[in-house]
């Protein structure tokens, strides 16, 4: 079951209005953006789990970097929840012999995370599933935990522990490549509290827990150590007020010597972006490829064939009525075919996402589902 997506306040109504319409969608059908999620190779089939590879799926949000400055928080919450519901389903399949591990990966933003438990590109072998995310505060995270021991695997904790200005380089490295990078507060305030958060987990749960510390702060000399004996190391950077100052001083170095950009200052320092108009956003009048010009009523096409509900969709953009005609052929041959249930949403959910992809193009699909679904449904058949 889904968890509830708690909606924040925001001043902005068109923040406000974007963040309801993607909450509402992954309410309505949260299997079509885990489907879309599972897509992405950075995804390894569902073996690596974050929220915001998860916000790549998400409404207007990855529709231009500036998108994703403007509404990394906007839609934050639907990403968190859409993550421990696929968190949730790995636990319930099939475990592979010799993956009994659950990683659950964190550190400062920026501190290289991901690379730091690859192998040669791949994710390591005995892991069942990554769960990346933020451990400063771990009440959240008690009910994972939990549920990982009841399954009879064993939860690693691996904590990338890197230099604060040098995490800082990369988020601000990674806001001038996608749009989305880090606040100072945010950053001081995870790996200030990290230290303390662990402790909070060692004590509910004691070595059922396991611990391993990716040192980094020399990049070219990371180390491993292990062990809950280990856990003063994370608090070798200093506490949140301490990392704070130290990120301000670079943050302002930076400015001073005019190599950082002011979007990217702004971001770093928790500033308010500069006004601008993000692509797919209502009221927008240009898009970047045909597949995302909006319809007579200045929406975008793409966003609401898959976020709104048909008939909503169609008030807007009558054209895509072929398309929700081939999703009813595709769904009607499927429960012919004697699918169960899940197997039907998960069919029809895919040749959403197919059409989707076409539309994107600026191809609205003539209605020959016979030769271009068949083929899918046989295989879902076979599996």
């Amino acid at each position: 079951m889904l968890e509830t997506i708690q909606r924040r306040v925001f001043q902005d109504p068109e923040l406000a209005a974007v963040q309801e319409k993607v909450a509402s969608a992954v309410e309505r059908n949260p299997e079509l953006f885990i489907a879309q999620y599972l897509k992405n190779p950075l995804a390894h089939k569902g073996t690596y789990i974050n929220a915001d590879l998860f916000k790549e799926v998400l409404g207007p949000y990855p529709l231009s970097n500036e998108n994703r400055t403007r509404y990394n928080g906007v839609v934050h919450n639907s990403a968190a929840v859409l993550s421990s519901a696929l968190f949730q389903r790995m636990l319930e399949g099939k475990i592979e012999q010799g993956r009994d591990s659950v990683i659950f990966l964190t550190g400062i933003p920026g501190a290289g995370k991901t690379t730091a438990v690859l192998t040669g590109g791949a994710l390591p072998e005995n892991a069942h599933v990554i769960f990346e995310g933020q451990l400063s505060r771990p009440e959240t995270s008690f009910k994972k935990f939990e549920a990982v021991i009841q399954a009879g695997l064993q939860p690693v904790i691996v904590a990338v522990h890197a230099k604060p200005e040098n995490a800082l380089a990369n988020t601000l490295k990674r806001f001038n490549l996608v749009g989305r990078g880090a606040a100072i507060s945010v950053m001081a305030d995870i790996q200030g509290g990290l230290a303390d958060g662990l402790s909070k987990l060692y004590d509910r749960f004691g070595d059922k827990l396991a611990l391993k510390i990716v040192d980094v702060r020399i990049q070219s000399q990371a180390q491993e150590v292990i062990g809950w004996i280990q856990l003063d190391l994370l608090r070798t950077e200093g506490n949140a007020n301490e990392i704070t100052e130290r990120l301000k001083n670079k943050l302002e170095q930076l400015r001073s010597d005019n190599s950082i950009t002011d979007a990217a200052y702004r971001q770093a320092a928790g500033l308010e972006a500069r006004p601008h108009r993000p692509v797919g956003s209502q009221g927008d009048s240009q898009q970047e490829t045909a597949g995302n010009r909006p319809g007579l009523s200045g929406r975008n096409r793409v966003e609401d064939f898959l976020s709104l509900p048909p008939k909503a969709a169609l008030q807007h953009h009558p054209e895509l009525d072929s398309a929700y005609q081939v999703l009813a052929l595709v769904e009607n041959k499927a429960k012919a075919d004697g699918h169960p249930t899940d197997t039907v949403s998960a069919i029809v959910s895919q040749a959403k996402i197919e059409l989707s992809e076409s539309l994107k193009k600026g191809v609205v699909p003539e209605l020959k589902p016979q030769s271009q679904f068949s083929d899918r449904v046989d295989d879902e058949r076979a599996r």
